[in-house]
């Protein structure tokens, strides 16, 4: 007999893809066999809805059809409701599942009462109630008025019952009927179902077998790691073989077997911490940490429902967090946004103060990003950006004792270049974002970076290499964020942002449970598994950079703007948002202007209006929220609420300019002797010059043109076309318009409709195809002159868009003078009637004799330069940007500025400049910028390139409004400030200092008993400038100061100016696109 082995059981090789696939019948619930697999055994008791041991009653709070769906009275507050419930003046009736609640966007309430059978109460196991209606829901306690968890359908509905030794449990539900995502008809972005229902599926008491659900993240994690490690790796087979062995040791008809399957993993494949905290202190401390942990639940302060459901999304989510954090010490949460922080301090104040404080102080909720909300970078103008963290980080300091020093912005449509030195100068030196992670053109090459400013300032940046801040934690989730990181040269290390979001909700217990077991599974199978921290806060994760990278100066840098290649459409959809809030910048700007003078020149008699202004300014920051001004929100968001806030800001600031002028009336016995001002500081007040006959504007007809003529420009309209063909510059004969060259042959202020759908995302996005897909407006109805004086000639041009839509553009050019002839410009005014399109998107066309590689548009306090060019993908994706007031395009020894009142939208390339109007799109929002809209622009021909003149020219389209004040203060006002010295320095904007202590600001947080005024500079071109502060008031000392008027950058010397009695000078030297503030502090 042979002493060697012989085979009678043969084995075979597992087929991989078997093996691995049939790991999911484990957890399946509605598969074949869910009753022979782990799910029969996570309740091991459950009484659903029977009105005895579970009652449930409702109540419909009343929801008049067609009435406003934001108003106070569809979300009552909860006091009201509890106690008009405890009075019996509310009829709550019995509930039963499956049973409708609705319509879209009312409230419903539920009174709960459980009574807990008494074997479930002697078991002393935590309890479950479950509950969904799949609509959104908070737990309020009908005592303390505090809410204990929320309810968003399937992701979140239990609500972990505290113990009862008497089993018995009452309690409210206030549900909101709108899903996470709003109520959108087939999709979430289309327009909402406004008679949409929401229906009871689960009103549960639950005694779970946690030690089964604790198998299912097991199992869950160890299946994932089987699908997604890479084939190589010892682990990814392992963890498929362990998989099938659990399924083998697991009997559907023991429950016993549960604990087998459980220690058996954790001695094989997961460390003995799976279940606890410690897991995050083990493990090799020198192998690298890939990704830290940070939970966030990034709440849209509207997009798909209005400003009026986010105020209840926010105690619903941060209420749930705070729960969460009791549970698992572990966990750290951000949340970005003051406004959201103020809305629940004055609708929640006692949770704000008793329950969320707490957690800022135990550093497990933390306020993060400086900024009022979440905002749009690209359309907000230089002053708006400022405030935005002036507001932002002024009450985070007010009422959490410390600033933020991150700008927090993981979703937004585009980057300012003048963001990086508007942070540095509010106090926030890093940056977080993620959104460029969409670009459709380019991949971003960068996860870790320096981003620098147009002035070299500098934002230590990341972007989460899991390309989301919505992460689910799941081990795809983590891995992703370890493989994705494009900076591994220089940082190894990546966050994860994870928690539901966009409509808030944040982490759930399911998500820690989940990171503990990827964490044990690292710490016992090596860094295959990327190596997970939770418990690492937001500030100790870029420290971590600074100290691995000599302080960040080893990172890459990427200088300018940071383009985001998508949503390109969201620089011109809600024109109507748009225009007023250009108005609503202009006018709160001479506001305070007015103001400020008025209280200085008064300082007993005036009271500078510091808390309605402050009030006014946070309702324009609110509107600039990155879904609000940007145009991509849902029509009710508009009608309801943005649109009537904006119109309520510029009547306000109207208002108060009115207060304040007819205050100055009182100051002067001379009532009819007035005069105009303006709040530019260069503009002169009420001056009249005379229009020699040289410069008279004239008006000639030939056979085929009309020729408009001001003695510095001669301006041609064809008769047919009534495109402006010809624009010459008398003095020089040069011509500034092209019609011979490129595509448009017709002319400036041609109007050409473009195809307008995109792939998806249709407010937000314009694509590259469409710039080839257009048709010239040519339907002329009229061409006539209608003015025609030695002051002003113009011509009226009609075209017709559609059966019910025309266009009516009035083309005019005014007299001049010989001093005034280099700023001559032509005046466009463009009336939209009844625009009615569908995806279509209209634009004006300006065909200019001019040849640059580069292109120059304003943008806040500044100028970013953009290729004309498509030589790289990175130029093409550039197809539309955006800009302000003006673009202007110049070679060496001419260009062309177009300079426009409301409008953002703009394309320079060849010959051709472009400004976009109005678009047509269809979600969220179906009547988008339907109806008639008026629309300013101006061509400005120059000599040279561009310059100071097109700055002031664009400020002075815009800032237009003059104020009637007695001629006997006008010195007084002109000699409060204003400066002298190079042109290219604007003084934009000034106000009050915040601490005056007799202003009473509720913002002032280190009141000081002084008179003071904040000035703020900017170097608009690009140059190092020279300029001097001027002021006729005695000073007591000036100052350098950031934007949040608390750091004094340095203290500045003052001088008396030469040959100006009682007028005092203070030097200033501004390098390249400088934001510069300065406190003046008078005697």
């Amino acid at each position: 007999m042979s002493d060697g082995r012989i085979n009678y059981d043969p084995q075979f090789k597992p087929v991989k893809n078997i093996y691995e696939d049939r790991l999911r019948q484990f957890m399946d619930k509605g598969g074949d066999y869910h009753d022979l697999n782990l799910t029969k055994f996570y309740d091991k008791k459950r009484i659903s809805l029977d009105q005895n041991h579970v009652k449930v009653e409702w109540y419909q709070v009343p929801f008049k059809k067609g009435s406003s769906p934001v108003s106070p009275d569809k979300r009552p507050s909860w006091e009201s409701i509890i106690k008009s419930d405890k009075k019996g003046e509310l009829k709550f009736q019995k509930a039963h599942k499956g049973q409708p609640f609705g319509p879209s966007w009312s409230t419903t309430w539920f009174k709960v009462h459980l009574s807990v059978p008494q074997d479930w109460v002697d078991a002393n196991e935590q309890l479950l109630f479950n509950f969904n209606c799949n609509n959104e829901g908070v737990v309020i306690d009908p005592t303390t008025l505090l809410p204990q968890t929320a309810f968003s359908g399937g992701e979140r509905a239990e609500y972990l019952l505290p113990k009862q030794e008497n089993g018995e449990y009452f309690f409210y539900i206030e549900t909101g009927n709108n899903g996470m995502f709003g109520c959108g008809s087939g999709s979430t972005i289309n327009p909402p179902d406004n008679n949409r229902f929401f229906h009871l599926d689960s009103a549960d008491i639950i005694l779970p077998d946690w030690e089964a659900r604790a198998l299912r993240i097991d199992f869950w994690m160890l299946s994932d790691a089987a699908r997604e490690l890479p084939d190589e790796t010892w682990q990814k087979h392992r963890a498929r073989q362990l998989g099938n062995d659990i399924m083998n040791m697991f009997d559907p008809d023991d429950r016993k077997s549960v604990a087998i399957c459980r220690a058996y993993l954790k001695n094989e494949y997961f460390d003995k911490y799976t279940d606890d905290r410690a897991v995050y202190f083990q493990g090799d401390d020198k192998q690298l940490t890939n990704v830290y942990g940070m939970g966030n639940c990034h709440i849209d302060t509207a997009w798909l429902w209005p400003f009026a459901e986010t105020k209840r999304k926010i105690i619903r989510s941060w209420a749930s967090q705070c729960t969460i954090m009791n549970e698992y010490p572990e966990y750290q949460f951000v949340a970005s946004q003051a406004q959201q922080f103020k809305w629940l301090l004055k609708n929640h104040p006692k949770f704000f103060n008793d329950v969320l404080i707490p957690k800022v102080q135990d550093g497990q909720f933390i306020p993060i990003g400086g900024s009022w909300v979440e905002n749009d970078t690209n359309v907000p103008n230089g002053e708006s950006l400022a405030r935005q963290f002036f507001f932002g980080q002024r009450f985070f300091l007010k009422y959490f004792g410390v600033k933020s020093d991150i700008f927090w912005l993981p979703d937004t449509f585009g980057y300012s270049s003048q963001v990086p030195q508007l942070c540095q100068l509010s106090g926030l030196n890093k940056f977080l974002t993620q959104k460029l992670s969409w670009n459709n053109i380019n991949s971003f090459p960068h996860s870790t970076f320096n981003w620098a400013g147009i002035d070299g300032s500098v934002l230590l940046t990341h972007m989460p290499p899991g390309n989301t801040y919505t992460a689910d934690s799941h081990f795809g989730d983590v891995l992703r964020s370890a493989r994705q990181n494009k900076s591994n040269e220089f940082y190894g290390s990546g966050l994860m942002l994870y928690g539901k979001g966009d409509g808030g909700g944040g982490p759930t217990r399911e998500m820690m449970e989940k990171m503990r077991r990827i964490r044990s599974m690292s710490n016992k199978n090596g860094n295959v598994i990327p190596k997970l921290q939770v418990g690492t806060s937001i500030d100790e994760f870029y420290q971590d950079i600074l100290d691995h990278t000599d302080n960040g100066e080893k990172l890459p840098t990427w200088n300018g703007e940071l383009y985001f290649e998508f949503h390109r459409g969201t620089y011109t959809t809600q024109a109507r948002t748009k225009y007023l809030m250009r108005k609503s910048e202009i006018i709160i700007h001479d506001l305070e202007w007015i103001a400020t003078k008025t209280s200085i020149i008064y300082p007993d008699e005036y009271q500078y209006p510091v808390k309605q202004i402050n009030d006014l300014w946070e309702n324009i920051l609110l509107c600039q929220f990155h879904d609000v001004l940007p145009g991509s929100c849902i029509e009710m968001v508009y009608k309801y609420e943005a649109v009537p806030m904006l119109e309520e800001v510029i009547e306000k600031c109207s208002d108060l300019i009115k207060d304040a002028a007819r205050f100055l009336m009182h100051k002067t016995e001379k009532k009819n002797d007035i005069t105009s001002i303006s709040t530019l500081d260069w503009v002169p007040s009420s001056v009249k010059q005379e229009v020699l006959d040289q410069f008279s504007a004239k008006i000639e007809e030939t056979e085929h043109n009309l020729i408009l003529c001001n003695g510095k420009l001669e301006v041609t309209i064809s008769k047919t076309s009534g495109a402006i063909t010809s624009i010459k510059d008398i003095p020089s004969s040069s011509q500034f318009l092209d019609i011979k060259n490129g595509r448009n042959k017709l002319g400036a202020n041609q109007f050409v409709l473009f195809d307008d759908k995109p792939l998806n995302w249709q407010a937000w996005d314009t694509e590259l195809y469409s710039v080839t897909q257009y048709q010239y407006l040519q339907n002329i109805e009229k061409v006539a002159v209608i003015r025609n004086s030695k002051l002003e000639v113009a011509v009226e041009v009609i075209v017709k868009v559609s059966s019910g839509c025309s266009i009516k553009s009035t083309i005019s050019l005014k007299a001049t003078t010989f001093e005034a002839q280099n700023k001559s410009k032509i005046d466009i005014n463009t009336l939209v009637r009844d625009w009615d399109a569908k995806n279509k998107f209209l634009k004006v066309e300006f065909p200019v004799n001019v040849r640059s590689e580069f292109a120059s548009y304003e943008t806040q306090f500044g100028i970013t330069r953009r290729p004309t060019v498509y030589n790289t993908s990175w130029d093409v994706a550039k197809f539309e940007v955006c800009h302000h007031k003006f673009a202007d395009y110049s070679e060496f020894s001419k260009g062309v500025s177009i300079i426009n009142d409301c409008k953002y939208g703009f394309s320079t390339h060849g010959n051709l400049m472009r400004l976009s109007l109005l678009r047509s799109s269809k979600a969220p929002d179906a009547h988008a910028d339907m109806g008639t809209h008026q629309i300013n622009y101006a061509i400005y021909p120059h000599r040279g390139q561009l310059g100071t003149d097109t700055v002031k020219l664009a400020y002075e389209f815009n800032y237009n409004n003059t104020y009637d004040i007695p001629s006997s203060v006008v010195n007084s006002f002109n000699g409060v400030v204003s400066i002298i010295g190079d042109e290219n320095v604007i003084l934009s904007n000034i106000k009050r200092g915040e601490e005056d202590s007799s202003l009473k600001s509720n913002y002032s947080l280190n009141p000081q008993k002084e008179k003071s005024i904040i000035v703020r500079l900017y170097e608009s071109l690009g140059g190092e400038s020279r300029t001097s502060l001027v002021s006729s008031y005695p000073l007591k000392c000036v100052f350098k100061v950031d934007n949040l008027e608390l750091k004094i950058h340095e203290k500045c010397d003052f001088v008396a100016a030469e040959g100006r009695n009682k007028v005092t000078e203070i030097p200033v030297v501004l390098r390249p696109f400088e934001v510069a503030s300065y406190k003046l502090v008078f005697a």
